[in-house]
This record gives C-alpha cells, sequence and structure tokens, in this order.
C-alpha cells in the first residue's frame, strides 16, 4: 500500500479510538494485515530489493507517495477542531513506522533490521505470491478511492 493509504488508515483509527498508545498499536498492526492485500507493488518492489534495477523509479514512486501523505495528513489536522492531535499523531506514527523501517534498513543495513524486514515482506507478500498481484495503476487508482472515501468520514 501506499503511505498515503496507510496515513488514512492511521488517521481513521486514530479518530475511532481517542487514545494515542492504543492508535499507535492499532495502527502499526493495520499496516501488516492491510498490506496482505495485494497492491501492485511486487514488480517494483522486486526489481529495487532484489535485482537492484530501477532504482530510480523506485525512489521517486516512494517520494512522490510521502510528499501526498504529508499534505493528505496536514488537511486532516487542518480540518479537525478539537484537541485529538496526538492520537491522530500516534496513530498515522504507527501505521507508517513498518515502511520507515524498512527504508531505514535499505540505508544502515542494520541486522537487527533485517529481520524486521524479512516479517513486513512475509505479510506484504502473503496473498500476492500465492495468488497473483494488480496491476499498479488499478491498485493507485482503488486505494486514492478508498482514501478519498475514508477522509470524508474522518
Amino acid at each position: 500500500m501506499t503511505l498515503t493509504t496507510h496515513a488514512a488508515i492511521g488517521a481513521a483509527i486514530g479518530s475511532a479510538v481517542g487514545n494515542p498508545i492504543l492508535g499507535f498499536v492499532l495502527g502499526a498492526v493495520s499496516h501488516f494485515l492491510i498490506d496482505m492485500i495485494p497492491h501492485g507493488d511486487n514488480q517494483l518492489s522486486d526489481l529495487f530489493r532484489i535485482h537492484k534495477k530501477r532504482r530510480k523509479l523506485a525512489v521517486a514512486y516512494v517520494m512522490v507517495d510521502g510528499v501526498v501523505a504529508m499534505y493528505m495528513i496536514m488537511a486532516v489536522f487542518l480540518a479537525r477542531t478539537d484537541a485529538t492531535h496526538i492520537v491522530f499523531v500516534a496513530a498515522i506514527s504507527g501505521s507508517i513506522l513498518p515502511d520507515l523501517l524498512v527504508g531505514l534498513s535499505e540505508i544502515f543495513r542494520w541486522k537487527v533490521l533485517k529481520k524486521f524486514c524479512k516479517l513486513h515482506f512475509f505479510f506484504h507478500d502473503f496473498f500476492s505470491r500465492k495468488y497473483g498481484d494488480v496491476k499498479l495503476q488499478h491498485a493507485l487508482i482503488g486505494q486514492a478511492i478508498f482514501i478519498a472515501i475514508l477522509l470524508k468520514h474522518i
């Protein structure tokens, strides 16, 4: 899933639970569960992680996604008038932390993160390796629609 999708789900979790610790934990758990849905990035991920090719495309994809996620998060904060910002921060942080740790592992190659990456990609690839992935364009359109619906209800 895109960071934007994970962040939107984290925002929805924060809105629903009202507790920053519970929001963080549920956000992190949601990341792994949502990543199990085939979402079109296996080929790009394999080219980057395994074959060490198309790195510029993968980096561009992640950068654009990260910026869109930041703008979406800022929009959610600006739209909220109550004092639940800490809950949103905690839940969104938990929901995007696994992808941050994967990125840090790619940069620093820490052994403890290598084990985490195996866990992350176990969930990420769970169904798509068994049953096939969807086209990235279709996944991005579906996620954009899902995000719009989700944000409307936050």
